[in-house]
């Protein structure tokens, strides 16, 4: 592990915050126009650094923000779990000690592209057709920028907040954060404890019908990444057999493809299909991995050469559990599914975790969010992935995802999550940034004209 301050950087332009408990006296307001400017522009800059994971090298984005935080007087640190896996942490204190910290969190790692199946350069930056194309402009580079550009407006603006606000860009995500939030939870925990985490995946514009809500995720599915392997004799191509690897495995697959796991309506799930007017009986496709444990087959392997019947084949099984449902009851129903004949052999998992929809924060987040778009609805809601809110709920914080954007009904913004041609539409992320930033700062005691002008 490795540690890097900034002395360097902060003694190029230090400007100085208030030093009275709650003394606002403003050092440069922002106009709002240059500030929208300015967040597009780091959003396009950090899609131009290749992180993606693997390898990672996330330490790319941590330099570029540990410039930018320490031009505006804020001291980052940055720890690697492994060298060029960065991780950057920065703090603005608050006044009030009484008040837990709140803490603005992202990831700079992406995941790989096909480069030949997108219309425009992965790592260009491009702005076209209304929107910031790239890996990372949704997943999740856009937040990244509007909690930089925010915490330097703070900053600039002299303001002291009443609670105080961490910033942490963190690296392996997308790999299941071993080297990332779950590293530094279990290693350097006092770095990233926080009251309160705003992280991604929440805060979109959801049509169903002719309505119009915005989930705020309160909750995500834990994960448990198994191999089931199977061995039999191996043979010789020309003398076909019934009783293979290859063939047992695949029915086994089959088994889990047609079998999905017991149902089960938790009580955040029952409240959030009564907000949209949803009988659980009846819930549609969408909201079905969010009422069962689920087990999706996603990688194979089997053989050596053509002429042969391999001895052994194995799957990786992605698992998810929901909320009060752990590692060892997920393993007793995949076993009851398949058998007792595979080997199965747990890779990696993680719990996981729900935070109380009756809290300060959340009333702020869904009064903002329905008075930004009139007719709408806030409602809480579970993420069937992971997120790095699940590892920051182990140290007690209480986690929303909130990344807002206002989408159009034809946006697929759902699909460009990992897949191709991801963009980000500048109106609607425009849109998000007023509503994140009057949240935050009200939450940290700060008045919206005291920053922006």
């Amino acid at each position: 592990m490795k540690l890097f301050p900034y002395p360097a950087i902060r003694a190029l332009a230090r400007l100085r915050k208030s030093p009275g408990a709650g003394n606002r006296k403003s050092l440069m307001k922002i106009p709002w126009e240059s500030f929208e400017r300015r967040t597009i522009d780091h959003l396009r800059a950090l899609v131009r650094l290749n992180t993606t994971n693997p390898p990672g090298n996330e330490r790319l984005a941590a330099d570029y923000l540990a410039a930018e935080l320490g031009g505006a007087g804020i001291d980052p640190v940055i720890v690697e779990a492994a060298p060029t896996r960065a991780n950057l942490i920065a703090r603005i204190p608050g006044h009030d000690p009484t008040l837990a910290p709140l803490m603005l969190s992202s990831h700079t790692d992406v995941v790989p592209v096909e480069a030949a199946r997108w219309s425009r350069d992965p790592f260009g930056g491009e702005i076209a057709d209304g929107c910031v194309w790239g890996r990372g402009s949704i997943d999740m580079k856009s937040k990244c920028a509007m909690d930089l550009g925010l915490a330097v407006a703070i900053q600039r603006a002299g303001v002291t907040p009443r609670r105080g606000l961490i910033i942490a860009a963190v690296a392996d995500e997308e790999a299941g954060s071993e080297l990332g939030a779950r590293w530094l939870v279990e290693r350097r925990p006092e770095l990233v404890r926080a009251g309160y985490v705003l992280n991604e995946t929440g805060g979109f514009t959801l049509f169903m019908g002719e309505r119009r809500f915005y989930p705020i995720q309160v909750a995500e599915k834990g994960f448990v990444t198994v191999k089931m392997t199977i061995t039999a004799p191996p043979g010789h191509g020309s003398m076909p057999r019934v009783d293979t690897a290859i063939a047992w495995i695949a029915d086994l697959i089959g088994r889990l493809t047609r079998n999905p796991m017991r149902r089960r309506v938790t009580p955040l799930m029952r409240r959030t299909l009564a907000e949209l007017g949803i009988p659980p009986e009846k819930a549609p496709p969408l909201f079905r991995p969010m009422l069962a444990n689920t087990v999706t087959p996603t990688i194979v392997r089997a053989g050596y050469k053509d002429n042969v019947i391999p001895g052994e084949a194995w799957a990786i099984l992605d698992g998810r559990t929901l909320p009060g449902e752990d590692e060892r009851g997920f393993m007793a129903e995949l076993r009851d599914l398949v058998g007792p004949e595979p080997t199965l052999e747990v890779l990696k998992s993680a719990p996981p975790a729900e935070s109380s929809a009756d809290t300060e924060l959340f009333r702020l987040i869904k009064t903002a969010t329905e008075a930004a778009d009139p007719g709408a609805r806030a409602i809480p809601w579970m993420l069937p992935g992971a997120t790095d809110s699940k590892f920051y709920a182990q140290l007690g914080a209480v986690c929303y995802g909130f990344a807002p954007v206002r989408l159009e009904a034809r946006m697929p913004f759902g699909s460009l999550y990992h897949g191709n041609d991801e963009r980000m539409p500048i109106e609607g992320m425009l849109w998000g940034l007023r509503l994140y930033a009057g949240v935050v700062l009200e939450f940290l005691g700060i008045r919206f004209d005291e920053v922006f002008g």
